[in-house]
């Protein structure tokens, strides 16, 4: 039991990924039937636990229809890696805000202009082509991983 997986479509659009309970006794078809609401059994099905995706960076972008297990969708790992990116800006603008604001106390038309142009760069991190040419999950997690690296060393 502890190498199968139930796997299922969920109304959300997610694969559920169903891991049984170290002291469950019955079957895996029994499992299935009383976890998998009614309306996701047809993309149900009980897989091995090394067919299940183990890198979570793009959880909400699994997918699985019956008789596959998870796999990840680029389209939603994109849009996923996107928000990851807006989310990691956020602290950059913060430290930037307050840079530019010492520029202004200061008079320094110099450090304003580097401020500007760093901020220029952390908004238009998310649509760095990096992310959107990304051919499979591995290449967009390292464009991922890299857009962000560049905006923290902002």
């Amino acid at each position: 039991m502890a190498n199968k997986r139930i796997v299922y479509q969920s109304d959300e659009g997610i694969a559920a990924v169903v891991i049984p309970a170290p002291d469950y006794s019955g079957t895996m078809e029994d499992l299935l039937e009383r976890v998998v609401p009614e309306n996701c059994k047809d993309s149900a099905d009980i897989v091995d636990v090394d067919t299940v995706e183990s890198d979570r960076t793009f959880r909400n972008a699994w997918v699985t229809e019956q008789g596959k297990s998870v796999e990840v969708d680029l389209d939603k790992s994109k849009v996923l890696a996107i928000q990851k990116v807006r989310q990691a800006r956020v602290p950059k603008f913060v430290e930037l805000d307050v840079a530019y604001q010492r520029a202004v106390e200061e008079d320094d038309s110099d450090a304003k202009t580097a401020v500007v142009v760093k901020k220029q760069t952390a908004r238009d991190a998310p649509a760095d082509s990096r992310i959107d040419n990304a051919s499979d999950e591995v290449e967009l997690k390292t464009a991922m991983e890299a857009v962000i690296k560049t905006v923290g060393d902002l």
